[in-house]
């Protein structure tokens, strides 16, 4: 027993004596400069007191903070005066801390110094720091406002990065560069103003803020890189008139003379925008997020679809990419996930990385003839993609190039089988690989529309074919044989209003080798347009056509600007008066012939457009004298410029006598006792066809 005692005593005496160095490195006070000294009082406050720089901390060298094991118990920091500079990572990681005490001593914020203290609220930074070193409020998600001082020149990259709280920042105009990231994320900042000073935004300085909704920029910025990407709330650059490199049109940011598209406000609710013809280039990311736009109009100036151009647009349904464009950057149209189209002109040369991947409405895509490569990622996540078709230019198609495309199932190539397996496709391609492969060389391309009513298939002439067969469906999944034909199109005459018809074509050869089928196409049966002619009956426009075969009645479209039509009336007849049209009016007409089938009406194509001047009215006049000489009046005639006299002494030959554009006349040339008679014509300058028909005789004997 006694052993045992003496045991556990000289192990408690080994273990005191090691006491004093296993807390010796976790002191609660200690040197943390040259000339400065630190403590950590038990309620969590950290003071810092002495004169001279704050050591900096490297952690990735294996230096850390003198307080390293206490991070978690930091709430409050107190620097006293005479403190000149906060180091590198000072404060990183104190997730604790709500409180810091900056003295006007401090002249420098070292980077990462408030890295992710993500329970201050609020700093003061006095006016003496001249410079915030990066990543220095990295991750303050409690902050809410932010004053930096007049003293400070730079804001370093990614100071206030993350900042999620913060509404507000006054930047004063000494400071003349805003780094990198520097305020990415700070989701609730609503308005930013960049003063005069500032002469460069870095790299997505502002990217992420979500709230942002109105950006100034002053006078002195002479460089923005990609600084607003992902601000979906924007809605307008305004840029100051004496800003010697950008300007602002309609809220959207350019260089100043409009050659560079810099930036589109990603909050604008325009579903449509046409790119000015001045412009010759679209910067990166900048249409990015525009989630709102369906539509871009590119002009024929610009060379290349810069990188990430349009991700991100959700909304956008169609883009016209003009010949002028010579190559698609990587991320170009990367999730525009309502893209079901586009055309890629024979201009383009290469196609970037992820170019369109998660286009998830894309159904088809053609790549042009230019095009030597399919890049990574192209087209990964198209899952709608269906069919695609590959000129024999593509050497190569790059890793993930077609990946997760689970709905491709045709590929049609321009070449041979040998030409195709000479492809080098890379890994990650199994829906490439696992499509049917159309050796398209070999394959009419087929195209359709009607002809008088009747489907019409036309396609190219194919190398060694000697004829052609036609299959027939009805319902695009069944096709039979229907005929044959040694010409490139061929003409359904034997088909029924209302059925949608499918067509197939195989060429053959003179040893009866056959193709592949082409691509289905279909359409449906609708009567033919009608033949329109248009003359006047009684001043007023007369439509008239040939009865069109399997048409009950027909649809009469008006205008009067000759673009815009409207539904007008319907008749059962060949021909239409249009009663009711004003006098002295152009009217455009276009009739469609209409079949009922099955109770529903199945209308044609438009005719072509007719239009006509309807005739003036007849002026309806009243004869008196005045100083015994006739005078005849009449109402103002709409749209008429002028009205001819003709005048009779026997009430049955009337010549012309004489013209006036007011609405009465006076013959002073009549002999006294003798009678007249007289009509009046009611006349259009621009349009003689126009004029009205005579009025009805009056006559008056003058007796002077």
């Amino acid at each position: 027993m006694k052993k045992r005692v003496l045991s556990v005593f000289l192990v408690l005496c080994f273990v005191l004596t090691l006491l004093p160095a296993a807390f010796a490195d976790s002191s609660t006070s200690g040197k943390c400069g040259d000339n400065l000294t630190w403590t950590l009082d038990g309620d969590g406050t950290l003071t810092i007191s002495g004169t001279g720089k704050m050591w900096d901390s490297d952690y990735y060298n294996d230096y850390d903070v003198p307080w390293a094991d206490f991070l978690a118990s930091i709430e409050k920091v107190v620097i006293s005066k005479g403190v000149t500079s906060i180091g590198n990572e000072a404060f990183k990681w104190c997730e604790r801390l709500t409180n810091v005490t900056i003295p006007d001593s401090i002249t420098s914020i070292g980077n990462s110094a408030f890295y992710d203290c993500s329970s201050l609220t609020s700093v003061t930074i006095p006016d003496s720091v001249t410079s915030i070193g990066e990543w220095a409020f990295y991750g303050c998600s409690s902050l809410t406002s932010v004053t930096i001082p007049h003293g400070v020149t730079s804001i370093g990259g990614a100071a206030f990065w993350g900042c999620s709280s913060l509404t507000s920042v006054t930047i004063p105009d000494s400071v003349t560069s805003i780094g990198e990231w520097a305020f990415s994320d700070c989701s609730s900042l609503t308005s930013v103003t960049i003063p005069d000073s500032v002469t460069s935004i870095g790299y997505s300085a502002f990217s992420g803020c979500s709230s942002l909704t109105s950006v100034t920029i002053g006078t002195g910025i002479t460089s923005i890189n990609d600084s607003f990407s992902g601000c979906v709330s924007l809605k307008s650059f305004t840029v100051s008139e004496s800003n010697s490199a950008y300007s602002s049109k309609d809220g959207v940011l350019f260089n100043k003379n409009k050659t560079k598209l810099v930036a589109y406000p990603a909050g604008k609710t325009n579903t449509s925008y046409t790119i000015p013809n001045s412009v010759s280039e679209i910067k990166e990311w900048a249409f990015s997020d525009c989630s709102d736009l369906t539509n871009v109009t590119i002009p024929n100036s610009v060379s290349k679809i810069s990188y990430g151009t349009f991700w991100g647009c959700s909304s956008l349904t169609s883009v016209t990419i003009p010949t002028s464009v010579k190559s698609i950057d990587g991320y170009a149209f990367e999730y525009c996930s309502s893209l079901t189209s586009v055309t890629i002109p024979n201009s383009v040369t290469s196609i970037g990385e992820w170019a369109f991947s998660d286009c998830s409405s894309l159904t088809s895509i053609t790549i042009p003839n230019s095009v030597s490569k399919i890049s990574y990622g192209t087209f990964e996540c198209c899952e709608n993609l269906k069919s695609v078709t590959i000129p024999t230019s593509v050497k190569s198609i790059d890793g993930r190039a077609f990946s997760f495309c689970s709905s491709l199932s045709d590929i049609y190539y321009k070449g041979t089988a040998s030409q195709w397996k000479a492809v080098k496709v890379e890994a990650f391609n199994n829906p490439l690989k696992n499509a049917t492969i159309h050796y398209v060389s070999n394959v009419p391309a087929l195209s359709i529309t009607t002809s008088a009513g009747k489907p019409k298939i036309y396609w190219n002439a194919v190398d060694g074919a000697v004829k052609y067969w036609v299959y027939r469906s009805t319902d695009g999944k069944n096709f039979k044989y229907y005929d044959s034909t040694t010409k490139t199109s061929y003409t359904n005459n034997s088909t029924s209003i209302g059925t949608t018809y499918y067509y197939k074509v195989k060429a053959v050869g003179i040893d009866g080798a056959t193709s592949d089928f082409s691509v289905s196409k279909g359409i449906l049966c609708k009567p033919a347009a009608p033949s329109v002619s248009i003359n006047r009956s009684n001043g007023k426009p007369k439509l008239s056509w040939k009865a069109v075969s399997g048409a009950t009645k027909y649809w009469i479209y008006r205008s009067t600007d000759g673009k815009e039509f409207k539904y007008f009336d319907s008749t059962t007849k060949t021909s239409y008066t249009n009663s009711g049209a004003a006098s002295g009016t152009k009217y455009y007409y276009r009739v469609k012939a209409v079949a009922v089938v099955n109770g529903k009406n199945v209308a044609s194509a438009n005719s072509s457009t007719k239009s006509l001047f309807t005739s003036l009215a007849k002026p309806s006049v009243s004869i008196t004298t005045s100083n015994g000489k006739p005078k005849i009046t009449w109402k103002a005639v709409t749209s008429a410029d002028k009205y001819y006299i003709y005048r009779s002494t026997d009430g049955k030959n009337f010549s012309y006598w004489d013209s006036t554009t007011k609405t009465s006349y006076i013959n002073s040339g009549a002999k006294k006792n003798t009678k007249y008679y007289y009509k009046v014509k009611a006349v259009c300058a621009s349009n003689s066809n126009a004029n009205s028909v005579q009025s009805s005789a009056v006559s008056i004997k003058a007796t002077k």
